[in-house]
């Protein structure tokens, strides 16, 4: 495994934390809505067996600014070390600058996620660089891939950015298959966070000769249960 560290970002923590390659852990709200709990301190305490001191993070929600800070209270009160995920902004497009800088006066791990853009890097950066705690930096770099954009610059920028910032770490969001942890550690990143998806493909070794077979053997078994005819 490369250097970078691997985050597993889901929530099956008691299938995938015994990999030695797992080296935290992220959750957002749209994973935590497929959960049966639904319920942070319920599945922190379910899971924290399987935290080993590893990094955890948890993501406010709320617009209201009084409500989002009594969130980040709240998530704080389950555990100080948890990383306060805050989004770069509103659902309206405001700053949650206030929010950010909110978490670093009460001197908390922070994770800014849903970065997009380099003005929200140099927001993020702004809010951070005085945090004594460490803080996670997420850079959308495959929804940026998706839309046909090469997510590098962004990467780069982050890192160039917070490179005197020895606890600020540069997270490599929404890999799409394994190779994206060879796109994020050329880029530079620290972390990159895999889904279950991309971390069962890590978890299988087949050489391309064996990809070409099973690619074959796909094309007729389709073909004859289709009853494709010429």
């Amino acid at each position: 495994m490369p250097p970078i560290d691997i985050y597993y970002d889901g929530l099956h923590l008691s299938k995938y934390a015994h990999l030695p390659f797992v080296k935290g852990f992220t959750t957002n709200c749209t994973i935590f809505a497929t959960d049966s709990d639904k319920h942070y301190t319920a599945f922190y305490e379910k899971n924290r067996e399987f935290l080993k001191g590893r990094p955890f993070s948890f993501q406010i929600w709320e617009d209201d600014e009084e409500k989002a800070k009594v969130q980040i209270d709240a998530i704080a009160t389950i555990d100080p070390s948890l990383f306060i995920k805050i989004p770069i902004l509103t659902t309206e497009g405001r700053s949650n600058r206030p929010l950010l800088e909110y978490a670093v006066s009460k001197n908390l791990p922070i994770n800014v996620t849903a970065l997009h853009t380099m003005d929200q890097i140099e927001t993020a950066y702004e809010c951070l660089k005085s945090s004594v705690k460490p803080a996670i930096i997420s850079v959308f770099a495959g929804p940026i891939s998706d839309i046909g954009v090469d997510p590098t610059p962004f990467l780069h920028y982050a890192v160039t950015l917070f490179r005197n910032k020895p606890l600020m770490k540069i997270l490599f969001a929404g890999a799409r298959e394994p190779y994206s942890i060879q796109r994020a550690e050329q880029a530079g990143c620290h972390i990159i966070t895999i889904p279950d998806v991309v971390i069962e493909k890590l978890l299988v070794t087949k050489t391309l000769e064996d990809l070409t077979l099973e690619r074959v053997q796909k094309f007729q078994k389709d073909a004859v249960q289709a009853g494709i005819k010429i």
